[in-house]
């Protein structure tokens, strides 16, 4: 294991393993190995990366990954990133998660439920974003909540933590349109 985090090629490397095998066990694996060498000093310069991507690497191809498949999988990265860092993200990620609309928004938020589901400032977080949650635009709602409901069943903590956020009207509505079959 190297010694230090090296933001734009870590976020890489997790960003290519996206491309090659989805948001997998091992994507999340690797990405707490690499977070181990975090420091906070290192949220920042992961946060740029948001929109500012590394250069795409020779395994992202448009045609089979989208358009926007690169940024998507830097994005990814550096949220699990932040993520496995823990508490100390907390101030960043809340800015993006109530901050002006930008569509990483719906990131954000998910990284906080996820933290109230693992027990970090659990009511904290739960009531922040039965409050807030209403004044989102819509399309980070949905994305913010699409990719927790499929792990409901699996994860108790977070199935109680979507029972208490159900208690917000417009968080209801989100889980509600992501869940009705088309």
């Amino acid at each position: 294991m190297k010694d230090e985090f090296d933001t734009e090629s870590d976020v890489q490397t997790l960003a290519e393993l996206v491309l090659r095998e989805g948001l997998t066990d091992a994507f999340r694996e690797r990405a707490r190995e690499l977070s181990a060498e975090l420091s906070p000093e290192d949220i920042e310069p992961l946060i740029s990366l948001l929109h500012s991507p590394p250069p795409e690497p020779p395994v992202y191809d448009a045609a089979q990954h989208g358009l926007g498949g690169w940024l998507s999988a830097c994005q990814f990265a550096v949220f699990e990133l932040l993520y496995n860092l823990g508490e100390t993200a907390l101030p960043a990620i809340r800015r993006i998660a109530w901050g002006a609309y930008d569509w990483t928004q719906g990131n954000a938020i998910e990284l906080l439920i996820r933290f109230a589901a693992n027990g970090i400032r659990t009511d904290e977080i739960v009531a922040e974003v039965k409050a807030r949650f209403p004044d989102i635009r819509y399309e980070a709602q949905l994305y913010a909540v699409e990719p927790l409901v499929s792990r409901l069943e699996l994860e108790p903590a977070l199935a109680a933590v979507f029972g208490e956020l159900a208690k917000c009207w417009a968080f209801n509505e989100a889980v509600r349109e992501v869940t009705t079959p088309r």
